[in-house]
């Protein structure tokens, strides 16, 4: 275990010899200082010593090492005046709590932090210091008062992002604390030859654009360039931004600056880039539930291929006689209940015009399955309000379901897992070849559905589906196999009931 001063020590590459000298003090003090056998105090001389000469060493970069060092435990520390900071620096120094390695991997590489100009702007080389730089954007974004902006725009493929799930799953939650603070974000999802990227950035998105609180772009005139970039802009207040090449050949920086000429420059770069690009998505909720039947009556109405991606099954060969029984099981009656049943019974028979094919992941059915409650999407949205059934009914609805599927021809299945899309939580997908795109949900969040008609968008998405689909396994696309795998999950259900 490394004790708080030796990380403090390696942080501004402080030797023992050097603290010995500047403390006028035996180096097998400071050894024991940095073992953990001894503690400093805080009424100390020289723990005051120590602070001072950190202070002064960080004082040009308006202590912006400290601020780094100390944010995991002190978030308001990005707001401090310098009195307060020597403050929050002794208190961690003085704590006497030991820091593992877990907490000492944060502090890697962060030393390589430097000052690059006279401005308030700060490097840090390759991907850790992209991520280190990401953390210090969204933990200021933290603290500002409610209506700030984030606009952002990236052509890299994010691998820095993606290859260390614990620091994503941070990311993602730092971008949906920051939206729920009545927040926003404004993004152009990227765009590359091979439409990849678009889908990647759209899903990866795609809880956060669910909340209603961000604006979806793309830029439709793009063609691969063999620089790549990278710009986020919290507005009027920080800026995030890096270039390199598809083949860099070293470790590229990452640039954060408060600097106020910077942060405006990147504002207007930005907004060039938002002048030339396309909303991605038409909106729809609970109230604008007949704009949503339109468009999707519009999507069935189209004899074309559709994937499907959810975290439900889906119940084909539902009777009319079914149907109204849970409508009435939800409160529908009388007129209401007469106009819902006739755009059920429409939707269920354009349904049948097209090819469908569903992924099923078994792990996330399974917990759709361990619900007491489960939520009927579509039927929802045509309701206007949301409807719900028992797990138990529901999964007797599979059950009959199943032989349905297995028998048409229009209809298949494959079990499918994909941690990318695993992290859409409660959302659903409708991918329909050439035509458009429906991401809806109703658990969780606020009921929404978006829907894109871009057909650069719909082509990245289904693209990505086709992938997934023709390199599953062929015995996963068996739907008597598929079939017999959810019945042996509702059995294991029905056993613990």
């Amino acid at each position: 275990m490394e004790s708080r001063l030796s990380i403090l020590m390696d942080h501004f590459a402080i030797s023992g010899k050097d603290l010995s000298g500047l403390l006028h003090i035996d180096s097998s003090l400071v050894s024991k200082w940095r073992s953990g056998k001894r503690s400093l105090k805080p009424n100390s001389v020289y723990t005051n010593q120590i602070i001072r000469h950190v202070m002064a060493l960080d004082s040009n970069n308006q202590y912006a090492k400290i601020r780094l060092m100390l944010s995991r435990e002190y978030m308001g520390i990005f707001k401090c005046s310098e009195n307060e900071i020597a403050l929050f620096l002794k208190d961690w120094l003085t704590s006497g709590k030991d820091t593992g390695e877990k907490t000492r991997d944060y502090f890697d590489e962060i030393k390589n932090l430097r000052n690059t100009s006279p401005l308030a702007t700060y490097a840090l080389p390759g991907h850790n210091g992209r991520r280190q730089a990401m953390q210090f954007f969204q933990k200021y974004a933290q603290h500002l008062s409610p209506g700030a902006e984030i606009w952002c725009y990236s052509t890299e493929n994010k691998k820095w992002l993606f290859e260390n799930s614990d620091y994503f799953n941070e990311w993602f939650m730092r971008e949906m604390t920051f939206l729920a603070d009545d927040n926003r974000i404004r993004i152009i999802h990227p765009l590359s030859s091979s439409y990849e990227n678009l889908a990647i950035s759209m899903f990866t998105w795609m809880p956060m654009h669910m909340t209603g609180r961000t604006t979806a772009y793309f830029i439709p005139k793009y063609k691969d360039e063999e620089m790549v970039y990278s710009y986020y802009l919290l507005k009027d207040h920080l800026a995030m931004y890096n270039w390199s090449t598809r083949q860099a050949a070293r470790e590229m920086n990452t640039y954060i600056t408060h600097e106020e000429q910077f942060v405006k420059d990147i504002e207007v770069i930005l907004q060039c880039h938002f002048n030339e690009s396309t909303r991605v998505f038409e909106q729809f909720d609970y109230e604008s539930r007949d704009d949503y039947l339109n468009s999707l009556i519009a999507l069935m109405e189209r004899d074309a291929h559709e994937y499907h991606w959810s975290l439900s099954f889906p119940l084909y060969g539902l009777t009319e006689e079914q149907a109204g029984a849970i409508l009435r099981e939800n409160g529908i009656e009388g007129e209401e209940y007469e106009q819902v049943l006739e755009k059920i019974t429409l939707v269920t028979e354009l349904g049948q015009k097209s090819c469908h094919s569903f992924f099923i992941d078994l792990a996330r059915l399974r917990q759709w399955l361990g619900r007491e409650y489960v939520d009927l999407v579509d039927m929802s949205f045509v309701c206007g309000r949301t409807i719900r059934i028992p797990s138990r009914q529901y999964m007797e609805l599979i059950s009959r379901a199943l032989p349905v599927i297995i028998d048409s021809e229009k209809l298949k299945m494959c079990l499918a897992s994909n941690e990318l899309l695993q992290r859409l939580g409660d959302t659903e997908i409708i991918a329909k070849d050439n035509t458009r795109i429906h991401f809806s949900a109703t658990d969780g969040i606020k009921p929404r559905v978006l829907v894109t008609k871009e057909l650069t968008v719909v082509t990245a998405i289904y693209n990505y589906f086709e992938e997934l689909w023709n390199t599953t396994p062929y015995i996963c696309k068996n739907k008597e196999y598929v079939g017999k795998q959810i019945l042996k999950l509702i059995d294991e259900f029905k056993k613990d009931q």
